[in-house]
């Protein structure tokens, strides 16, 4: 009865868990991520300047995250980094650098230690959520971050909906300055909208999750099994030699084009080809984004009912760079200032982001354990920073096919590193199978 009772328990903490990260995910990032969408458009030198600086932040501060996590807390660390979100979105009510760059660099160090805490807990819940349903680890873990990803994915819908519903009946002649902000009336609205909205993603983390390092589930759910314990014990040198590690220097393409393609969609989509398509229309970024964002939303949300294999997980992986290259090469290069090919190229980078961002995640859950779990989503988001980081710092200065270019170059280097790394975790599978015969037949 008790061992009934504490299954029950853990079931529904793994889903109020899951529950509480995805409500606070979509209202901080249907924040950010449409005050982001707009800085190329709104505040463009100073503000993409900044979201450049943010990545930066986030890179040089990522070998501190996993120190930082464990002196805080999992729950504070979500606490902290969300917060750092909403102080850059305020940032924007009067947008000069000398504002905008200080809270950039604080967002970069809440962002550094945000994303590796978010997916732990996702797959500390999942985990916990298997054990007591009896499920397979594997698959609980790719249903809990599809459900992740199909919120944080769904805000961005929002925030698109939002934006045009704000600025459709937005002028060019209606003026309206704000004396004390520098911003145009309907764009202080929205700000004030995305600033209420991740203010209660916060308070939501801080009143609803679960202190799981506090707690007796603070550890693990699988933390018996002999390969978590071990990776749960690396030293400084060992996490070296695992960052070092060709496994993990074989992800690094495609850590990098998981950041060129969001800021390409987020940056010179809607700026070099939505605007130059629609005669600088902005209202027209919030109804292309939100085809973006619907196929992103939909697709992470059914990439889970895929067989959650290695073979398939890896092959989802490479399809998605491979369609996302070649739909915005030709939308560009065949199709340049067409309205109809643009919401095809919204659909397949919508798609394509939410299959990397499930399927890596998915991907480092299954073939890295414990710390090294961390480590190596650290060294994900630091690196998917510096890939986003490139067109926001490139913004003005090159021009729209040399952009396309660098996305389908760098998608090309992606999938010929990761065909090497999907080699090397084949072979290294083929020998644990080879070495356990061995081992059986004797």
């Amino acid at each position: 009865m008790d061992k009934r009772r504490d299954d029950d328990s853990s079931m529904t903490k793994g889903v109020s868990g899951i529950a509480t990260i995805c409500v606070s995910s979509f209202l901080v990032f249907m924040a950010f991520n449409s005050m982001q969408n707009l800085e190329s458009t709104l505040n463009k030198g100073d503000g993409t300047t900044a979201v450049g600086v943010i990545y930066l932040a986030i890179i040089g501060s990522q070998p501190f995250a996993p120190s930082v996590i464990g002196w805080v807390g999992r729950k504070w660390a979500l606490v902290l980094g969300a917060s750092s979100y909403v102080l850059f979105i305020v940032t924007n009510l009067y947008p000069i650098w000398q504002v905008m760059i200080p809270a950039a660099i604080v967002l970069g160090l809440g962002g550094a230690i945000l994303w590796p805490t978010t997916l732990s807990l996702i797959k500390h819940f999942s985990a916990q959520h298997a054990r007591a349903k009896g499920l397979d680890k594997e698959k609980c873990l790719d249903q809990f971050s599809s459900a992740f990803w199909g919120s944080f994915q769904f805000a961005q819908l929002t925030g698109s909906l939002i934006i045009y519903l704000i600025t459709r009946n937005k002028k060019p002649d209606q003026g309206g300055v704000d004396d004390d902000s520098h911003t145009p009336h309907s764009t202080t609205v929205l700000i004030f909208v995305f600033i209420a909205c991740s203010s209660i993603g916060v308070f939501v983390n801080f009143l609803t999750l679960e202190d799981v390092d506090s707690s007796e589930s603070g550890q693990d759910e699988d933390s018996s099994d002999e390969e978590e314990a071990t990776a749960n014990n690396l030293d400084t040198k060992s996490a070296m030699d695992l960052l070092l590690s060709p496994q993990s220097l074989l992800l690094i393409g495609v850590y990098f084009y998981n950041g060129i393609e969001q800021s390409f969609a987020w940056c010179d989509f809607t700026s070099e080809m939505v605007l130059a398509a629609y005669d600088n229309k902005e209202a027209m970024i919030g109804i292309l984004m939100l085809c973006y964002a619907a196929s992103n939303s939909i697709v992470g949300s059914l990439a889970s009912q895929l067989p959650s294999t290695p073979k398939v997980t890896r092959s989802s992986i490479v399809f998605a760079i491979t369609t996302q290259s070649i739909c915005v090469s030709v939308a560009n290069f065949l199709f340049q200032r067409q309205k109809a090919p643009l919401y095809i190229t919204a659909i397949f980078l919508g798609a394509g982001d939410a299959l990397l961002n499930t399927k890596i995640g998915l991907l480092l859950g299954m073939d890295f354990k414990g710390k090294q779990h961390v480590i190596m989503v650290s060294m994900w988001r630091g690196l998917t920073a510096l890939g986003c980081a490139l067109p926001f710092f490139l913004s003005g200065h090159t021009g729209i096919n040399f952009n396309v270019t660098l996305l389908a170059g760098s998608g090309a280097v992606a999938i010929s590193l990761f065909l090497g790394y999907w080699g090397l975790r084949v072979r290294k599978s083929g020998d644990g199978m080879y070495s356990s015969l061995l081992q059986d037949s004797r």
